[in-house]
């Protein structure tokens, strides 16, 4: 049987997909605006303190809605209307009256973040459907982009804002963002049931070709299997490492006689190594499946803690910087790959989605939580870090132990829905 189905050209999907997650990488750059704003209007930080943690928290939503719409009205439309609504949350914030600082909310948080949801599930999930013989490499590519975009983005926004201003380059940035995205998500389309690339050299019993004539479970059906709380744990444990561990970076440096300059090395360090380490592992995964990948990105991030708790000179600290950037970036390429092998690549954005509020639940409300009590309690980082240590452990657990559900392939599929049809017609 022939697997190939003609289609149009998966490079350039690609390669748009990769425009739209590198300019929804911008959300990594948030203090960029935010900062300049409170100072051109006069606010108080009390007034905008949570704008950047609202937007992280509305990007879950952002994923779970992308994700349903992507298998319901395609990557096109579902990507238009990620960029209208992350374009919307810079021109808006260019808008908001000078005395109505909590607007901020609603523009630069709720939107944007509903609008990095979109773009960035939308995207990487419509290009990762379109290589199942190459998932791992996509996923990294497409991690890679949306990562590491925030090092050449901030510094060139910076200057905009010191030669025009913050409200011009909001501007500047939105409506950028709504026409150069528009111009790539048109070009955008979902992958069909089945597909397999053209010239596939794979054996007929090849797993992953035979992985692609199996149906596709939705985001329902997801939730009512035992994998899905796998995912739900490995996405809500695993970053706990980063949230702990990276913000103490220049503290602990700091303290340990450092100078800021030292620390500031320190952060360019880690974004070239997270660049560098999702696209090495993302190609990894290929080889090795995305099990074993997740597993030694867990004992970087171990290895990184256990680094920044005894470190004595300014190798350690960059040391742990370099693992902590390999092993939690590149957690990012494993999430396409385990949930479309898991459960197939229609609903797949959905499904991330859902299981995205483990990340919500866990990373956001309850770690931040414990860290702090421990912090406080022991009067030093040690036990934050420990915990984030077991978290880790756990998460790698449950992660590289997702069980298979069972699917029924696409022949037997349409075999039954024929079947139905005739007794419809019959009856």
């Amino acid at each position: 049987m022939d697997n190939a189905i003609k289609t149009p050209n998966r490079t350039g999907i690609l390669v748009r997909a990769l425009i739209v997650l590198a300019m929804c990488g911008i959300v990594n750059s948030a203090a960029v605006f935010v900062s300049p704003m409170a100072k051109h209007f006069g606010w108080t930080t009390e007034a905008i303190a949570g704008v950047a943690t609202y937007m992280a928290f509305m990007q879950t939503p952002g994923h779970i809605i992308s994700g349903w719409l992507l298998g319901k009205i395609g990557a096109k439309k579902t990507l238009i209307l990620g960029c209208i609504l992350l374009g919307l949350a810079f021109l808006l914030s260019g808008m908001v009256p000078s005395g109505s600082p909590w607007m901020l909310y609603i523009t630069f948080s709720v939107l944007q973040g509903l609008g990095v949801g979109f773009t960035y599930t939308g995207s990487t999930y419509c290009a990762t459907g379109w290589y199942p013989d190459k998932r791992g490499l996509a996923s990294g590519l497409c991690m890679a982009f949306n990562g590491g975009s925030a090092t050449f983005l901030a510094p060139l926004i910076v200057k905009l804002i010191s030669s025009i201003g913050i409200i011009v380059t909001l501007y500047i940035v939105g409506g950028a963002i709504i026409v150069i995205g528009i111009c790539a998500a048109i070009g955008l389309k979902t992958a069909p049931a089945g597909y397999a690339p053209a010239g596939w050299k794979a054996k007929a019993d090849d797993p992953k070709l035979a992985a692609t004539q199996l149906e596709s479970l939705t985001p329902a059906q997801a939730f009512r299997t035992r994998g899905y709380w796998h995912l739900f744990l490995g996405y809500g444990l695993f970053p706990t490492m980063y949230i702990i561990c990276y913000p103490r970076f220049s503290v602990l440096i700091s303290d340990a006689g450092y100078s800021l300059s030292a620390a500031t090395i320190g952060v360019s360090i880690y974004s070239i190594c997270n660049v560098i380490g999702r696209l090495g592992m993302g190609a990894l995964i290929d080889k090795l499946g995305y099990r074993k990948v997740y597993t030694i990105c867990g004992i970087c991030s171990v290895a990184s803690s256990l680094c920044l708790m005894f470190a004595h000179s300014l190798a350690m600290f960059y040391i742990a910087y370099v693992l902590l950037a390999v092993g939690f970036g590149a957690t990012n390429c494993c999430h396409p790959v385990a949930v479309q092998e898991t459960y197939g690549s229609k609903y797949a954005g959905g499904i991330f989605g859902i299981c995205m509020l483990g990340y919500m639940i866990i990373c956001t409300f309850i770690s931040p939580k414990i860290s702090s009590a421990l912090v406080k309690a022991t009067g030093s980082y040690t036990a934050s870090m420990v915990y984030a240590i077991i978290a880790c452990i756990i998460a790698v657990i449950f992660y590289t132990t997702i069980p298979q559900p069972k699917r029924r392939t696409l022949a037997e599929v349409a075999a039954e829905e024929k079947a139905a049809q005739e007794k419809a017609a019959q009856a």
